[in-house]
């Protein structure tokens, strides 16, 4: 199987995403380790997160062709990126599902900055980046769920497993 989880920066996407990779038995795959693997400096710019999104299919294509599952952990603010991971798990025969991790905007304003005075994280984004992407976002098509990451760690996957099954 494969499970995209997208959703703007600070939302609990790579949290979610390493605790779904336990629950499921799966490979995770984060644009941000992918990001600095590919560029030592990043400049976000549109071919800069191709190249992510790209080689982020590539490793995931390989992955669910060795039979594993896959958790892709990114931002997916287009419907093309997320078309693209969905139309590789096809191509493999296996299901993906779609998970959306959403959450009030202050504390998400309260996690980015905490995120960059720790510097813990892999992602560089902080609440600008978060405005930018907020404007660009483009809606989830199909069957898909949508979490609040403020409600708690086991409810969250109770509707998770839920929405998937049982891991």
């Amino acid at each position: 199987m494969l499970i995209i989880v997208c959703g703007l920066p600070g939302t609990g996407k790579s949290s979610l995403s390493a605790r779904l990779a336990e629950a499921y038995s799966a490979e995770h795959l984060n644009s941000d380790v992918i990001r600095k693997e590919l560029f030592e400096r990043p400049s976000y710019t549109e071919e800069e997160k191709e190249a992510v999104y790209e080689e982020m299919a590539r490793k995931a294509e390989e992955l669910l062709g060795k039979g594993s599952n896959v958790i892709l952990d990114a931002t997916f603010y287009r419907h093309d990126y997320r078309k693209m991971m969905a139309d590789i798990a096809e191509k493999a025969g296996k299901k993906t599902y779609r998970i959306k991790c959403t959450l009030p905007e202050e504390e998400i304003r309260g996690r980015l900055a905490k995120r960059k005075i720790e510097g813990m994280s892999a992602s560089d984004a902080d609440y600008d980046v978060y405005q930018e992407l907020k404007g660009r976002f483009e809606p989830l098509e199909g069957l898909h769920l949508e979490v609040d990451t403020s409600v708690g760690d086991s409810e969250v996957m109770e509707k998770i497993k839920e929405f998937i099954g049982e891991g």
